[in-house]
């Protein structure tokens, strides 16, 4: 049996779909589908049932998944052992971080993650979602959520403060709050409830407002853009909000807190590269500690 069939198969099993795996894999579509039947043929069972443009797995295929899955945890963890005593540090780390903090924070200090390794390439995936540590899709997850099962190494990267923010705009026509009881009666934006990949972003219903922001995005950037342009009042991370960015922050004492965590699958914790990224990326966050934690907070809110 070819390793390169198994890796298909897992590739596919994972992303649902033969062109993702083609692009992941860095392989054609005949190439894919050709292991795939080969696999398929050599084993004399079905791994995957066609679902429109998706591959439904089945039993079989299942089975086979759990027993790859096995395969591959062994290798990696064989390969960091064999390799842990070279000198260069190469290859690539891929980091799976939210939005807002991928593209505000991380994306302007992805040099300082190699500066002692120029042959290790950093990817660093930003987006409004959970990653999957067991599906490979990064290497390292800095999540809102700890982790709490799987074969997962898990650590605080740092606590953050949020605030309620406005533009001069926005308090020009519509004045301020001067308490948080006061917030219901403003044009508020904040997240799409249906759409949160975790609740640590319900801000709101976690103060126990009623009242649901009248603007709504997935996307923390966007809400960041609606509070600039002076269209609602919102709450941003501190850290989002150099001081020249032309908004104030409402309600001196109030003050909402959250926590970052950083997660490492257990197979790749060991392997240099990662453990290399993983050390940097703590003491990275270490040092900007006042960035996190801008203003000090009088009365600090946490749910």
């Amino acid at each position: 049996m070819d390793w390169d069939d198994l890796r298909v198969f897992l590739c596919i099993a994972r992303t649902g779909q033969i062109s993702e795996a083609s692009k992941l894999l860095g392989l054609d579509h005949s190439t894919i589908s050709r292991r795939l039947a080969r696999l398929e043929s050599g084993l004399a069972v079905k791994l995957f049932n066609r679902a429109g443009r998706r591959l439904k797995i089945t039993p079989a295929g299942e089975n086979l998944v759990a027993v790859v899955t096995h395969m591959e945890s062994t290798l990696l963890s064989e390969i960091g052992s064999v390799a842990g005593d070279r000198e260069e540090i190469s290859g690539t780390v891929r980091i799976g971080a939210p939005e807002g903090l991928g593209a505000a924070y991380l994306s302007a200090h992805l040099n300082e993650l190699r500066a002692e390794y120029p042959s290790l390439d950093i990817e660093l995936v930003a987006l409004p979602q959970n990653y999957s540590l067991a599906s490979r899709e990064v290497d390292i997850a800095i999540t809102l959520d700890r982790p709490g099962t799987g074969s997962i190494a898990t650590r605080r990267l740092t606590d953050y403060e949020l605030g309620f923010f406005a533009s001069d705009s926005y308090i020009r026509i519509h004045g301020e709050p001067s308490a948080l009881q006061d917030i219901d009666a403003h044009i508020l934006c904040g997240y799409i409830p249906s759409l949160l990949h975790t609740r640590e972003l319900d801000y709101l219903d976690a103060l126990g407002f009623k009242q649901r922001p009248a603007l709504r995005s997935t996307s923390i950037i966007a809400q960041r853009h609606i509070v600039e342009t002076g269209q609602a009042i919102g709450i941003l991370p501190f850290f989002m909000v150099p001081e020249d960015a032309g908004l104030k922050p409402l309600l001196e004492d109030f003050r909402l807190t959250r926590s970052y965590w950083l997660s490492v699958h257990e197979d790749l914790r060991h392997i240099r590269r990662v453990r290399v990224t993983v050390d940097a990326l703590g003491a990275l966050f270490q040092r900007h500690q006042p960035l996190f934690r801008r203003l000090p907070a009088q009365a600090a809110v946490t749910s």
